[in-house]
């Protein structure tokens, strides 16, 4: 009789490293004043500069990371409530656009001292993807409503890099200050066919 093999374990350590780094961005940017920075983040996660380190490469790739997250949860849920039989496209394309946007405001400065907002190579493509990736899985939900002959891929990642250089822009200028008016910046730039009509 061969023996069983021994079950294997995941370290939760890296995963709750993780997760204490991006709560401390979020109790970080409540205020201000605060300088957010590696330093500021180990400190306020409780942990070492190496042990950041050990997560992310720089402050570039945790804000990333946070993006990709946040793009990532309010797919989710928007996802979740297409599946409603009473859901109205212009509502919920209001509603990520209103969560995004909060998320964004909320953490301006940090996203401004991470990125720099320059985002580009490396950074602009993975921004780029992860929204392309929720605006794809969106078209998905939307059957024959999506126009016949479009590249429904080519569709995602052309939504995804304008929604993307307009938030940009957002970031850069008046954030985190005129979010409802972004909202409807960014509605009346993507097609009907995408975000319903008012």
């Amino acid at each position: 009789m061969p023996a069983e093999a021994p079950e294997l374990t995941t370290d939760p350590r890296p995963a709750r490293t993780r997760a204490a780094i991006i709560s401390a961005v979020e109790t970080l940017v409540a205020d201000p004043s605060t300088d957010i920075s590696v330093n500021a983040i180990a400190r306020a996660a409780g942990v070492s500069r190496s042990a950041f380190y050990s997560q992310f490469a720089d402050l570039d790739e945790l804000a990333v990371a946070m993006l990709v997250d946040a793009f990532r949860d309010i797919g989710l849920d928007d996802l979740g409530a297409r599946a409603r039989p009473d859901a109205d496209r212009r509502d919920l394309a209001i509603t990520s656009n209103r969560r995004l946007l909060a998320h964004l405001g909320e953490r301006c400065a940090f996203y401004r001292a991470s990125l720099g907002w320059r985002l580009s190579g490396r950074v602009h493509e993975t921004v780029v993807d992860a929204y392309a990736d929720q605006v794809a899985a969106t078209m998905a939900t939307l059957g024959g409503a999506v126009p016949p002959g479009i590249d429904r891929a080519d569709a995602a990642r052309f939504v995804a890099g304008g929604a993307i250089a307009l938030l940009t822009s957002w970031v850069r200028g008046e954030a985190p200050h005129g979010q409802e008016a972004m909202v409807g910046r960014l509605l009346a730039v993507m097609p009907d066919w995408l975000v319903g009509t008012d």
